[in-house]
């Protein structure tokens, strides 16, 4: 038989001993570490979310149920009646244990929550509150031993009710225009033969301005008594934009369980700020209280536009202009006139003027054209004037044309061309367009009355040559012979440009 050693034998089992009396310590240290973790973070006065609603922790067991004191036992999940609402009440396991969330119907506020767990409950007081609220979360019961939240035992719900108060905010405001006109002429003197059309551009610039004016705000407070008291509504404040609103209902005003108070209001406002309107609804009754309710209010379109259209007229034009309104100003009439052109010097004042559609509110503006018609002789027009101004047009006619045999389709000279045809000539280069350009607005400026005195001789000498020589025979021209058309040429272009005789017309 092997001899064992008691040595040996005795040591091993002090070492087993000795790591279980360790084991031992070290379980009842980390217990007591976790535990005073608990403690440090999980309180029985943690406040509500997000109400933050401290709780106070008292000892025993909950005030007595009363009519106003409802208890929910056991404290599950639901929807319960408390009186004539309801409450909602739900539950969560979070870090520090079970913890509660509660919201009531429109027609209830509460005052307290009473949350028992073990032998103590977490008194929550809203009676301080303002608004009331409607929920709350983060409630739960006091700390038990273990340092986390007790469970929840049941849960008394103490309450009174509320009036249920909606608004109706409504804006309007007036609007009013001012106009200006301004009338502009692109002459403002001119020299005109007799007889002679001349267009002048006009522009009438109208711009308009908005006054805004009378600001209201307005609209319905209904007031619902969905409880089963009567209640005494004794006060309504109605505030918008720190203005306080006049009220078209008399106070004090009984409801009836299920009755509806409705009550018209107004508040005149100093502009045309947005903002929120707010209304206090005050009751005598102790168990029926009465509500806060807002509405914003915006203050977009003008409800009533005071002159937002003119009518534009024009003493010479013959007709209106036209309408324009506000929402295309400024805008800008443009058109032609012509003035008379009947000798002698006077004054062409044109006046554009507007009416306003609602005040009927009247506003011109004018433009004066001082126009000279030599009665004795008259002013000379260039070759591009008397191009334009044909029967064939584009520009208006100028009955001078008239007084050749055919108008402006009398045959010229030796051309085979009419005098509209050679006015319409590019000379290219060919000397007798050159001298037959200038040579009709020449002929047609004497028909005109324009006097010749300086470049008569100049005149005869080129109707000479145009009996004489065709287009085709003066493009080969040059040196002196050239020289001698183009000379011409240039003494009557002086003549129509007003350079020599009586001066140039305004064209």
């Amino acid at each position: 038989m092997k001899k064992i050693n008691a040595f040996k034998v005795v040591l091993s089992l002090s070492i087993l001993l000795m790591g279980i009396g360790c084991d031992k310590e070290k379980k009842e240290f980390i217990e007591s570490e976790n535990s005073m973790t608990l403690k440090s973070t999980c309180s029985s006065t943690d406040p509500t979310d997000p109400v933050d609603i401290i709780p106070v922790v008292v000892d025993g067991n909950t005030p007595a149920v009363t009519s106003t004191n409802v208890k929910i036992d056991p404290p599950v999940a639901g929807t319960f009646a408390l009186g004539a609402g309801t409450v909602t009440i739900a539950f969560s396991n979070e870090s520090c244990g079970q913890v509660m969330t509660w919201e009531v119907s429109d027609n209830i506020v509460i005052d307290h929550v009473y949350a028992k767990g073990g032998d103590k409950y977490n008194d929550y007081d809203y009676t301080g509150e303002s608004p009331k609220p409607k929920s709350d979360g983060n409630l739960h019961c006091p700390v038990n031993p273990s340092g986390s939240y007790a469970d929840f035992s049941h849960v008394n719900f103490v309450f009174h009710y509320q009036l249920t108060v909606d608004k109706t905010a409504e804006t309007e405001f007036n609007r009013k225009w001012d106009w200006v006109i301004e009338k502009i002429g692109d002459k403002s003197e001119l020299v005109l033969s007799e007889g002679q059309t001349f267009n002048v551009n006009y522009n009438v610039f109208t711009t308009a301005t908005a006054t805004d004016s009378d600001w209201k705000v307005s609209g319905t407070i209904t007031i619902f008594n969905e409880t089963p008291l009567e209640a005494v509504v004794t006060d309504i404040t109605d505030i918008a934009g720190g203005v306080t609103a006049t009220l078209a209902c008399e106070l004090p005003q009984t409801l009836a369980p299920g009755e509806t108070l409705e009550c018209d209001y107004y508040a005149d406002m100093p502009s045309g700020t947005d903002g929120t309107n707010t209304v206090t609804v005050v009751t005598s009754t102790p168990l029926v209280e009465g509500d806060i309710a807002t509405a914003d209010y915006t203050f977009g379109e003008p409800t009533n536009e005071i002159d937002e259209c003119i009518t534009v007229n024009d003493d010479k034009f013959g007709s209106s202009l036209g309408i324009i309104c506000a929402v295309d100003a400024p805008y800008t009439f443009e058109y032609t006139l012509s003035p008379p052109s009947e000798c002698g010097e006077y004054e062409f004042v044109n006046t554009a003027s507007f009416e306003t559609n609602d005040t009927q509110t009247l506003g011109s503006d004018d433009w004066t054209i001082t126009v000279t018609v030599p009665c004795d002789y008259g002013c000379t027009l260039t070759q591009g004037y008397w191009k334009t101004h044909s029967e064939f047009g584009p520009a208006p006619y100028d009955d001078t044309w008239a007084q050749l045999p055919q108008g402006a389709s009398t045959g010229f000279f030796l051309s085979g061309q009419s005098y509209y045809q050679v006015l319409w000539t590019p000379p290219a280069g060919n000397a007798y367009y050159q001298l037959a350009h200038q040579y009709i607005a020449t002929e047609l400026n004497m028909l005109n009355a324009a006097s010749n005195g300086d470049i008569i001789d100049a005149f005869n000498e080129a109707t000479s040559l145009l009996e004489n020589y065709t287009p085709d025979a003066v493009a080969s021209f040059k040196g002196k012979d050239k020289n001698l058309w183009t000379k011409l040429a240039s003494t009557l272009d002086d003549y129509n440009n007003g350079l020599i005789g009586p001066g140039s017309c305004d064209e």
